[in-house]
């Protein structure tokens, strides 16, 4: 039996970031303030695609790992920072109205979420970056 490598925990790190991400950017997107903008598909198919594509690459890492295995490692990133810049392209605008006219306890509580998520979205890609680096299972 192979052991895990140091990739195999930092993927897993990432798709954790990657699941709270998802979770906080639905709770954000049902907000009042940001209800209006809706549910982005990309922002969640690509999130959804990113947490697939970890979850595969832990799965079948005790396996022999296929060429493509490879490949998965990177896109899983690409994909949650192409969710990341969605995102906050799709809320900047009302955090810059929330943070200089519309300050008030209730827009503040809706922004937290965007916010979260937004940080998870990063720190999710972030340590995706990392773990393309390493190896999921130990030689």
């Amino acid at each position: 039996m192979k052991q895990n490598g140091i990739g195999f925990y930092t993927t897993g790190l990432s798709f954790v970031a990657g699941v709270v991400a998802l979770v906080f950017y639905m709770i954000n997107a049902r907000t009042d303030y940001f209800a209006n903008l809706g549910v982005n598909p990309v922002v969640v198919g690509c999130t959804a695609a990113a947490i697939l594509v970890q979850v595969l690459l832990l799965v079948l890492s005790k396996q022999e790992q296929p060429v493509w295995l490879d490949l998965a490692a990177v896109a899983a990133p690409v994909l949650l920072m192409v969710a990341f810049i969605n995102l906050t392209g799709s809320r900047v605008s009302g955090i810059a109205s929330i943070m200089t006219f519309e300050n008030n306890a209730q827009t503040m509580a809706d922004l937290s979420s965007a916010i979260v998520s937004m940080a998870a979205l990063l720190i999710a890609c972030v340590i995706g970056i990392v773990s393309s680096y390493f190896n999921i299972r130990k030689a």
